[in-house]
């Protein structure tokens, strides 16, 4: 399998949110999610099964804040590696045997520039300790989801490079009026990003599925988009967290996707194996669009 040659003339279904299903089990919210990787194995184990059921062709492993940074908080802070190869070699496992890749995930530092200096850290060499142990656990790529600073993604792409990645995601999370955080306009950061040599780009978070055809309306179909929506708006009741979006709403919204160009859809923030599997149905027939009329 090669995904790149793929998603020429295929349109992939990518999974969805773990947090949501993890909290719906009764994890605490304050616990740290990526760890259960080491303690209890088997729970995430069973999302990535749930997930591949569904229709996922990528699975993303449990490590989106399992940098050394954000680790720091839980007092984990050198466990990372022990971690991320927890992860990566859980979901490797489930997808031995099935058509069926692993993306490392890997999410920003939660710290900027000026308090990373502040602090004595060297952003590329969190991200390569990271990044690095997720390949030698088995990845097949690396996804860096919900990025809002384009140095930070540029420092994490240029960290996957080092630690010898042969593929890339690079997903910025994107407010709608189609600029990230620093008010870079996404275009002109996926211009940057295949300057830089990457292959994938794309958005997810933030933008519920109808947020996430408004961006694409404003970019070119000839590009390789990866877009991962939120279930809508969470509203918080009785002590946690709820989204309303249907997965009907969300196989609706994926057709539409395609259309304005999207190669690789799946779910972030409050979607679960019912989203996944609406998507997959909705667009299993379906073939990329290469230009917009």
């Amino acid at each position: 399998m090669d995904l790149l040659d793929e998603l020429q003339t295929r349109v992939l279904c990518g999974d969805g949110a773990i947090g949501t299903l993890l909290l719906e089990a009764g994890i605490p919210i304050e616990q740290c999610f990526e760890e259960l990787c080491v303690s209890e194995p088997d729970r995430i184990e069973a999302i990535h099964q749930q997930y591949i059921a569904a229709g996922a062709r990528i699975i993303k492993t449990n490590t989106f804040g399992g940098n050394a940074v954000r680790l720091e908080r839980f007092g984990f802070e050198n466990r990372s590696a022990e971690i991320n190869r927890a992860a990566a070699q859980i979901a490797a496992k489930v997808a031995r045997g099935k058509d069926v890749y692993v993306a490392g995930s890997v999410g920003p530092l939660g710290i900027d520039g000026e308090e990373a200096a502040a602090r004595g850290i060297d952003r590329t060499e969190v991200f390569h300790e990271q990044i690095s142990t997720l390949l030698d656990g088995g990845v097949d790529l690396i996804f860096f989801e919900t990025f809002t600073d384009f140095t930070e993604m540029e420092i994490a792409w240029r960290a996957a490079n080092k630690s010898g990645a042969a593929l890339a995601i690079c997903s910025f999370a994107c407010a709608p009026d189609g600029r990230i955080s620093s008010g870079m306009l996404l275009a002109d950061a996926f211009e940057k990003l295949y300057e830089l040599g990457a292959k994938i780009v794309g958005v997810n978070c933030m933008n519920g599925p109808h947020g996430m055809v408004q961006l694409l309306e404003r970019l070119p179909a000839k590009d390789l988009f990866s877009v991962y929506p939120n279930a809508g708006q969470p509203k918080y009741y009785e002590g946690r967290f709820i989204y309303d979006t249907a997965p009907d709403y969300f196989a609706r919204s994926a057709r539409e996707l395609v259309a304005e160009g999207a190669r690789l859809i799946g779910g972030c923030c409050g979607t679960n194996p019912m989203h996944v599997a609406a998507i997959a149905a909705a667009i299993a027939e379906l073939r990329p669009v290469l230009s917009k009329d």
